[in-house]
């Protein structure tokens, strides 16, 4: 199974609005509330896609259940109280995050343990979103070690000092631009070369999302540019968490770079049409594979 980390879910809110204008009461006709978090995300997606799953976390007790009741899950009752994420989609899509909640002292080392005792189910894990606090900034690169040490390819969708503390795991990288630009400190004047860069120094593959621009990668020596279909537009709220179902697909079942890219960037797109995160268009996404192009480049051309 893929198994999928999260250790600061939410409980995501969508409003759907014709228009969003800052100082006005608005009626929400249309509201949609599910549980949440980037790595439950990713699990639904690979649970639609017929992916066999297992969704890990930390969380309160609630949530757990609730979850269980989805998807196969299990989520240790380690938080206070788990957050809201408010998405507000109108003429444009305004996103409003409550802080997590505190984790308990020694909540890491129960997850790892039960990591450990899944680890020999696992054909990858992906470890995605932030850290509650309380929970260590280095529990990702503890977790791709642990994988590393069983032969489990691992993603990280992580930002700022979790992903600087996971830079030398190996493990699949998956910064967006902001989040590359911060940690290698300076501007993404030449995207290629920068990702080029971030994986010498992390000795692994590094996949750069793009948004509507797609995917810069390397890996393996080689850099590639993936294009998605042209003129997608809706809610681009869980694309990137359905790219990393993608990824984590193409990894678990040692499929080459090129056809890993091709399938993520076009997962990407059909999550856009969706109105919810965690979810794709099926017929949309089959008709976008055909769509994505994918080149190997080197850095100067990008």
């Amino acid at each position: 199974m893929i198994i999928t980390v999260t250790l600061n879910p939410a409980i995501d809110v969508t409003y759907r609005l014709p228009r969003l204008t800052v100082g006005e009461v608005h009626r929400v006709a249309e509201v949609t509330s599910r549980l949440g978090g980037k790595g439950v995300n990713v699990a639904r997606v690979l649970h639609q896609l017929g992916e066999p799953t297992h969704a890990v976390g930390l969380a309160d007790h609630d949530f757990g259940v609730a979850l269980a009741r989805e998807l196969p899950a299990t989520f240790l009752p380690e938080l206070e109280a788990v957050r809201r994420t408010l998405v507000v989609v109108a003429d444009s899509t305004t996103s409003l995050w409550e802080p997590g909640r505190q984790a308990a002292a020694g909540a890491d080392l129960r997850l790892l343990d039960l990591l450990a005792d899944r680890i020999a189910e696992a054909r990858a894990i992906v470890v995605s979103g932030s850290l509650a606090p309380g929970v260590p900034i280095d529990l990702p690169a503890r977790i791709a070690q642990l994988a590393a040490a069983a032969g489990v390819p691992v993603l990280l969708d992580l930002d700022d000092a979790a992903l600087a503390a996971a830079v030398g795991t190996g493990a699949v990288l998956t910064p967006n631009e902001d989040e590359a630009a911060r940690l290698l400190g300076r501007r993404l004047d030449d995207p290629a070369a920068a990702v080029a860069e971030l994986a010498a120094r992390h000795g692994g593959p590094v996949v750069l999302t793009r948004g509507h621009l797609g995917l810069l990668a390397n890996a393996d020596g080689s850099c590639w540019e993936v294009r998605p279909p042209a003129g997608v537009e809706g809610n681009p709220t869980g694309a990137g968490d359905a790219t990393a179902a993608g990824l984590a697909r193409g990894l678990a079942n040692g499929i080459a770079w090129p056809e890993i890219l091709a399938d993520a960037a076009a997962l990407g797109a059909a999550a856009v049409l969706m109105p919810v995160a965690g979810e794709i268009d099926p017929d949309a996404y089959r008709s976008f594979l055909a769509e994505v192009t994918v080149r190997r480049i080197d850095h100067e051309e990008a």
